[in-house]
């Protein structure tokens, strides 16, 4: 189940669902999906990515024996849904260097069973942030409302409370109706990346992306210009695949890539941002960028920089016609005391 971003709604609808009850937040974690399927003698974790040779779900159990082996056999049949996190500024693989929870998280996730045993001995084990439940010991409830979803998910945990089992890594993220913009803004005080907004009536969805689900991110915007793309892949191909966008270097004035994006105008609405075939032209049967897009100024939505001062999860806002690309400068040299730069 994916979501919408909050800001493609009118800003009529986006005061709406911070005002009303109807909407619950969450803090949105920075972690890795993955559902934790509750058995008999040992539990099972599966992240969201299929295999691209068996085509099921990759298992994960063996990297995170701290949680295959809780002693939760009394919730058997039970399915739950969320985020693995091993919240680090940064940790050493044993060959390189993670930074950020997220490719903290990935590091344990893709190792070996015994190298990720390895690393979470060193650095601590990884939390599994548990935001909802699609099976009831056995009974399927992704047809219920979220509301009757999270009063069950409660129940399991008031149970697991109550039996006297650890919950040092086994955590229930919390919900907040009420003032949720004061939440959100502590979240970003915080260092967090933004929060979830759902719907109580929202059904669970397995695949596609929830009118119901929300979100609200932190971020900020850059001034740059398309310095050139790649070629599409699988559904794309013989079309461009992503922009590269690049910026001066106030320093030196050189040409520095900041980002790759996807071509769409985001600023045109849903229906009409798609600018891929617009701005693909053929040259010998290989798809490049047309030549009329070239060196064009666009505003740049991303989360922050990351250490090699790229941005992180950049989209493109809109274009700037009103601005010359000589404008687009930024200094390197001061990214890492602005506010925006991920602690990674």
């Amino acid at each position: 189940m994916l979501a919408t971003d909050l800001r493609d709604l009118p800003s009529a609808d986006q005061d709406r669902v911070w005002n009303t009850p109807d909407f619950v937040a969450e803090e949105k974690l920075n972690g890795i999906r993955a559902l934790l399927h509750i058995g008999q003698s040992e539990s099972r974790l599966t992240t969201r990515v299929r295999s691209k040779r068996t085509g099921l779900y990759l298992e994960r159990s063996d990297n995170f024996p701290h949680l295959r082996d809780l002693p939760v056999s009394f919730l058997e049949g039970t399915v739950l849904d969320g985020e693995l996190l091993l919240d680090k500024a940064r940790l050493f693989t044993g060959t390189t260097w993670a930074h950020g929870s997220l490719s903290c998280t990935m590091a344990v996730c893709s190792s070996s069973p015994a190298r990720a045993v390895e690393i979470q001995g060193r650095e601590g084990k990884a939390d599994y942030c548990v935001f909802d439940i699609i099976r009831d010991r056995g009974a399927a409830v992704e047809g219920f409302p979220l509301s009757e979803r999270r009063r069950r998910l409660e129940s399991v945990f008031v149970e697991l409370r109550k039996r006297g089992i650890s919950l040092e890594s086994l955590r229930l993220v919390p919900q907040v109706q009420e003032k949720k913009r004061a939440f959100y803004a502590q979240v970003l005080r915080d260092g967090g990346e933004g929060v979830m907004l759902k719907h109580r009536d929202g059904l669970y969805q397995h695949a596609g992306r929830s009118p119901r689900v929300l979100k609200a991110k932190r971020s900020l915007t850059v001034d740059g210009f398309i310095i050139g793309s790649t070629a599409g892949k699988n559904g794309n191909a013989g079309l461009v695949g992503s922009l590269r966008i690049g910026v001066y270097d106030a320093d030196t004035g050189e040409i520095r890539e900041i980002a790759g994006v996807a071509p769409y105008d985001l600023s045109r609405g849903p229906k009409k941002s798609n600018l891929r075939r617009a701005m693909t032209v053929l040259l010998s049967g290989a798809p490049e960028l047309a030549p009329g897009f070239q060196g064009r100024v666009v505003e740049i939505e991303a989360f922050c920089w990351n250490k090699n001062a790229r941005l992180v999860h950049a989209k493109l806002a809109r274009f700037r016609p009103d601005k010359d690309k000589a404008d687009c400068r930024v200094d390197f040299s001061s990214l890492g005391v602005a506010d925006a730069v991920d602690p990674g």
